[in-house]
């Protein structure tokens, strides 16, 4: 949060094996990387403003480690990736680019991923066929989840796409056809989240308390929300994630 901007920043989970700064995931180098960015927006920043200084500042991180633009395109899955939710004061705009969600004066909005739900379907469907025939359990699944393992390419083979079908902020040209802008009033009440929150309410509390009942009853999110992954032995939640909720003006 600054005078004039207010963000919640997911760094994509890296499908990379070497991450790009040793010690540090490349989500996120992402989040800290954009973070650092909209710290210094100018008040009146447009988004194409933000777009540009963020993709300039990503891109920065390859040049110093020496990495080709043909190779990061390539392999799109090495790129430090992230989705981010912004709301501008000057502009009384909020900003998605990539998978976050935001529920502007009682209206929800979201931004998924074209193929996140059929990706998590087959997640949920080979899960559900594997518990049912007695291979696996739900302890197994969550100390090594044999159904992430089977859609890793197709979620890999997504990153193919991404800033043509979807956008996100990953050091090239943002697809600004596929942010979502949405007007906001002067004095409204707005929330900004992460997808983290399966199911978004107008408070933390009831946001928690829903993902507190979605992690008891179905952990490996593949019935009552599905997924693309579960929770991991020794996590607190699939997901991690950010929630803030303010009034505008």
């Amino acid at each position: 949060m600054t005078d004039s901007h207010v963000a919640v920043i997911d760094g994509s989970t890296s499908k990379a094996l070497k991450q790009l700064q040793p010690g540090i995931r490349n989500g996120r180098l992402a989040m800290l990387t954009i973070s650092d960015v909209i710290r210094h927006l100018p008040p009146q920043a447009t988004l194409a403003d933000f777009c540009q200084a963020a993709t300039s500042r990503i891109h920065d991180l390859y040049t110093a480690q020496g990495l080709s633009d043909r190779r990061l395109s390539e392999h799109p899955e090495e790129r430090v990736t992230a989705s981010v939710g912004i709301y501008s004061l000057h502009h009384h705009e909020v900003w998605l680019i990539g998978d976050c969600q935001c529920i502007v004066e009682g209206q929800y909005h979201d931004n998924p991923k074209p193929e996140e739900d059929r990706i998590a379907r087959k997640r949920a469907l080979l899960i559900q066929a594997l518990l049912a025939n007695g291979k696996t359990s739900v302890a197994q699944l969550r100390h090594h989840d044999v159904g992430r393992d089977a859609v890793v390419k197709d979620i890999v083979a997504t990153c193919h796409t991404q800033n043509t079908a979807f956008a996100v902020v990953d050091g090239f040209e943002i697809a600004r056809s596929k942010v979502k802008t949405i007007k906001a009033s002067c004095s409204g009440d707005i929330i900004l989240a992460t997808d983290g929150y399966p199911f978004l309410h107008d408070s933390l509390e009831e946001s928690e308390a829903a993902l507190s009942r979605q992690l008891a009853t179905d952990p490996l999110c593949i019935n009552t929300y599905k997924a693309t992954k579960g929770v991991m032995e020794g996590n607190l939640s699939f997901d991690d994630r950010a929630y803030v909720r303010f009034r505008a003006g």
